[in-house]
């Protein structure tokens, strides 16, 4: 099914395979119409491209010629999407791509378009009965009047507001409080759903973890970075670093729960597709790094319980992977569906003060009956 959805690479690319060591990202992975194989469910990565020609190609120059990690997942390249008659039909085209992978359980990651891609691949992933978590990476909340064509400044509403979408838990990180209205930010507050500002990443970094943790999907706009990160003047001088891009990239990678990464509003600079490159690198390499935690295996984990206003709380520290849960255990009062869910020691510390942090509230309060 995927001979009709995409194009391969560009010849000049593909020769890159001749020119480069050997132990460079385009001698260690399949090309989809180049190298001779079958999609199933023996590979763990596929990623593809929905920009034009040129910029699809830029993007490979440089993500080919990154040396090839020390990983066990077998990758492929899908090649360029070939775009529809109509956005319908790219629509279409895309769901049935998102459909198929995510049933063959192979990660995707896909580059280019903009935020309303994620609405478009949340809604195929819904249609399997799955409650997702979103995380977007935007410095702008796509919050904004309802219209019939989804783009970067409303898709937020969108998710809210769909019907064929069953949406779980929504954060916004390295937002700038500048270029967001306060009527916007307050919106979002009243609901369940979270926000980390470029400010609240800085004043500890490590807290994007257990957001990224059990999220199955990552809309990341490369217009969050820096402008001359980039080298993209449109955008703003404040905004993620490369460095900062690329760790948020390896988290989302590390999360076992994670199906689908999209890299979107590229832009054609030099600078942007090198930046890019390294985020889907790291991203490969957090796959390559996930650790799945069994909650059965009790030798695996410290346990400590907290009482904070009469309400109990176990917290559990893994001793392989250092990471923390919580789980409220007052049955009576709340019902979980997923009875652990992520959290940082910074948590913990907090309910050591008789303090509840507002990432367990916000992920409860939903539960609450």
């Amino acid at each position: 099914m995927f001979v009709e959805y995409f194009t391969i690479p560009n010849k000049k690319n593909l020769d890159l395979r001749k020119k480069l060591d050997p132990s460079c990202i385009c001698n260690n992975i399949k090309i989809f119409g180049v190298d001779e194989f079958d999609i199933t469910s023996s590979y763990d990565i596929a990623f593809f491209t929905i920009n034009d020609d040129l910029e699809s190609e830029k993007f490979r120059s440089r993500f080919y010629s990154l040396h090839y990690g020390d990983w066990k997942k077998k990758i492929v390249d899908l090649g360029k999407f070939n775009h529809g008659h109509s956005v319908a039909d790219s629509n279409f085209a895309l769901k049935e791509i998102t459909k198929n992978l995510s049933g063959l359980g192979i990660l995707m990651i896909c580059i280019g378009g903009n935020s309303s891609l994620l609405n478009v691949v949340s809604e195929s992933l819904s249609k399997d009965n799955i409650y997702l978590n979103i995380v977007s990476v935007d410095k702008i909340l796509g919050i904004d009047a309802e219209t019939n064509q989804i783009n970067n400044s409303n898709y937020i509403s969108h998710l809210i507001q769909s019907d064929s979408l069953k949406l779980n838990f929504f954060c916004n990180l390295g937002y700038l409080r500048h270029l967001n209205s306060f009527s916007k930010i307050e919106l979002l507050r009243k609901i369940k759903f979270d926000m980390l500002s470029l400010g609240d990443l800085r004043f500890d970094f490590s807290e994007a973890e257990p957001v990224m943790r059990d999220s199955h999907i990552v809309n990341f706009n490369l217009e969050s970075l820096k402008s001359n990160t980039i080298n993209f003047k449109l955008t703003s001088p404040n905004g993620l670093t490369a460095f900062e891009a690329c760790n948020l990239s390896r988290y989302a990678g590390i999360s076992s729960s994670m199906k689908i990464v999209c890299y979107n509003n590229v832009k054609s600079t030099i600078e942007c597709n090198s930046v890019l490159s390294e985020m889907v690198w790291y991203y490969i390499e957090g796959c390559n790094n996930r650790y799945i935690e069994d909650f059965l295996k009790e030798s695996d984990f410290n346990y400590y319980y907290v009482e904070v206003d009469g309400h109990n709380f176990k917290f559990y520290k893994n001793k392989i992977s250092k990471r923390w849960w919580v789980e409220y255990i007052d049955q009576g009062i709340i019902s979980i569906d997923k009875d652990i869910i992520p959290c940082s020691e910074n948590d913990y510390k907090l309910s050591q003060n008789s303090i509840i942090s507002e990432r367990i509230i916000k992920r409860l309060k939903s539960k609450i009956i």
